[in-house]
């Protein structure tokens, strides 16, 4: 069953409210000033019931990647802001990945890197792409699982991406590569081995996720450039 379109629920409100709190204002005031980051994130404010209403049906809570779609409206109000104020696509971007770094230094620890390889994870996300071939929801994610094998536990081939999807709709395409970048500092504060050589919003024709079974040293995310997926496409000429 979908979620309602026309409400934003008081939780939802008071867990943007928190995010901006402990993480975006500090963010924002080291490099902008106080003055300039309060006034920002008073249009952020604003912004945000609006595109969280605009935020597309693709199965609610049912779908386990939902909280993914979610949680990116949280970081696509002052990015909304940012741009118009005129600020560079990747001064934006890196914005973008400092707080979800930031997010994840503070609340990922706590969750066990092992949930990866957890056998009812595995079933859950086999399940999900299954799913996601049936293409029930235009807007949702469309994937296919991977067996592991010997270097890998598992991995998935992302065809469409829902984050993508959403971004681009909303005219922020040009930030969507950035919001891959976050998923290695997700990575490194749950200190999971993936490897990853392309993304759908970079440019290529999936997004080829494999979670290691050796530990292994993975890209920071930051600089973009000191990752294989990264392309640059929407930098070029700038």
């Amino acid at each position: 069953m979908g979620r309602k379109k026309d409400t934003v629920s008081s939780k939802t409100i008071l867990m943007f409210n928190i995010f901006i709190a402990l993480i975006q204002k500090k963010i924002l005031r080291e490099r902008y000033g106080k003055e300039k980051t309060d006034a920002w994130l008073k249009r952020s404010r604003g912004i945000f019931k609006s595109l969280y209403r605009k935020m597309p049906d693709i199965g609610g809570g049912e779908n386990m990647l939902y909280k993914n779609l979610a949680m990116s409206t949280f970081l696509m109000p002052m990015a909304v802001v940012m741009k118009q104020e005129g600020l560079p696509t990747r001064e934006i971007g890196e914005h973008i990945f400092n707080v979800a770094e930031r997010s994840n230094e503070l609340f990922l620890p706590l969750m066990k890197a092992l949930s990866y390889a957890d056998k009812s994870q595995v079933k859950k996300m086999r399940l999900a792409a299954e799913r996601s071939l049936k293409r029930e929801y235009p807007a949702d994610w469309v994937f296919e699982f991977v067996e592991g094998g010997e270097k890998y536990l598992y991995g998935y081939d992302i065809k469409e991406c829902a984050i993508h999807k959403f971004w681009r709709d909303q005219g922020l395409e040009e930030l969507a590569p950035y919001l891959c970048l976050t998923d290695w500092a997700k990575w490194k504060a749950m200190g999971v081995s993936v490897e990853r050589t392309q993304t759908v919003a970079n440019g290529g024709d999936l997004c080829d996720f494999r979670y290691c079974k050796e530990k292994k040293e993975c890209p920071s995310g930051w600089p973009p450039e000191s990752n294989v997926e990264w392309t640059g496409k929407f930098e070029r000429g700038r």
